[in-house]
């Protein structure tokens, strides 16, 4: 079992990614350690305030909160702020902790950043999938924050509108795919298929058995409303 940790947020949180980073990381920390913070049953019921369940869940992802008790707590109440002004249904992510401390720790360049922000948006896309089929408007989108995908570019973040095009989109999933894991595939579809679970081969055998049984569909229904029209026909030209 993988003792890989990962900090759990919702999408919206990255709508200012390219614009400040830091805040963004701030708040997926403290999102994060307030979210897990619910989840602690602590051993007494001293412990059990929600102060000291934040301050554990910190220690449970070996996050220094630094600073003293009024400076945790208002780290406390910004996570806690930003917990309830989100709906509970809004598409969530996790980010591995080591990457979140690479980003969070060392300046990064726009495209770093652009990375980043299309690997949690595939991520979310996903969920628990090992793989789905998905498009470029849709990666925007997500990119954005954004739950559901957007036609129009115009209403991306301003970060993602540079790169809301085949050009920058084929370079930054060719950087996914040799640096992040990410497997992809797109041979004769309308979109492309995803994955960080699945090789290659395997991504392709669960994309083309797709199609295949799409297009056996397609042809049944065609047939179907072909029958209907031709016995249509019949019954007119006998009555």
């Amino acid at each position: 079992m993988s003792d890989v940790k990962y900090f759990n947020f919702p999408v919206t949180l990255l709508k200012e990614l390219f614009e400040d980073k830091q805040k963004v990381l701030n708040d997926i920390l403290y999102f994060a350690l307030y979210s897990h913070s619910l989840k602690m049953d602590a051993e007494d019921l001293y412990s059990n305030s929600e102060f000291n369940k934040f301050t554990t869940a910190a220690k449970f992802y070996n996050v220094d909160l630094g600073g003293n008790d009024q400076n945790k707590k208002n780290k406390l109440k910004q996570g806690k702020a930003l917990f309830e002004s989100i709906p509970t249904d809004t598409p969530k992510v996790g980010l591995n902790i080591s990457i979140f401390w690479d980003y969070y720790k060392n300046d990064k360049s726009e495209f770093e950043i652009a990375c980043l922000a299309a690997f949690l948006a595939i991520k979310s896309i996903l969920g628990t999938k090992p793989y789905c089929k998905t498009d470029n408007s849709f990666l925007w989108a997500r990119m954005s924050g954004n739950a559901k995908a957007i036609k129009d570019v115009n209403k991306l973040s301003e970060g993602v509108k540079k790169y809301a095009n085949d050009y920058q989109t084929v370079k930054i999933k060719t950087a996914l795919r040799e640096g992040w894991k990410l497997v992809t595939y797109s041979r004769y579809t309308r979109g492309f298929y995803v994955s960080f679970t699945l090789d290659l081969p395997a991504l392709i055998l669960e994309a083309e058995t797709r199609r295949k049984s799409t297009k056996e569909k397609q042809y049944r229904q065609h047939e179907k409303e072909i029958v209907k029209q031709v016995l249509a026909g019949l019954k007119e030209a006998t009555s």
